[in-house]
């Protein structure tokens, strides 16, 4: 007795963790100029400001989950700069090729020189998503890079899963 139930534990761990099962993916993507930027010089030393940015994007390489590809996405951007300097956080919103949606959290570092060059590299995670991407789960790293203020291009990688359900989905 005490044999099948360590077997049944054992069965119901592995199929536990089937349906966690992270999932790699990785993405380009490129924005173009602000939609929206909000400088506030903080005043406590030179070259110091808090920076409020709304960027919409598009991906040139797309992610695929569940079946879908990533269209589009939109990021506000929060940023304590100090002079070359920033350290950012704020949110995305993905439209993946059916209209569901992916939702992230991030935070990184930054820099930027005069004239525009600018790179950055963080951490993200997923806060949830629509759709096939209900229940959404991940993280993973970002790299942005760019030659001017108006063009950055961002390498996207990680994992993510989804409950039982929208694993199904992904058979569809």
């Amino acid at each position: 007795m005490k044999h099948n139930t360590l077997v049944l534990c054992l069965l119901f761990t592995a199929c536990a963790g089937a349906a966690l099962a992270q999932t790699k993916i990785s993405g380009t993507g490129n924005c173009g100029k602000a939609d929206a930027s909000h400088v506030v010089e903080v005043g406590d030393r030179a070259g110091h400001a808090l920076v409020l940015t709304k960027d919409s994007c598009t991906w040139t390489t797309p992610m695929e989950m569940a079946g879908l590809k990533s269209k589009t996405y939109t990021g506000a951007i929060t940023s304590d700069v100090s002079g070359e300097k920033s350290q950012d956080r704020g949110y995305v919103v993905m439209t993946m090729d059916n209209g569901d949606k992916a939702y992230i959290r991030f935070q990184g570092a930054g820099t930027s020189k005069e004239g525009g060059v600018h790179s950055g590299e963080g951490t993200w995670t997923y806060t949830g998503g629509t759709g096939k991407l209900k229940g959404l789960k991940g993280k993973g790293t970002y790299k942005s890079t760019g030659a001017s203020a108006d063009a950055t291009e961002d390498q996207v990688e990680g994992e993510y899963s989804l409950p039982e359900a929208g694993a199904k989905g992904k058979k569809d």
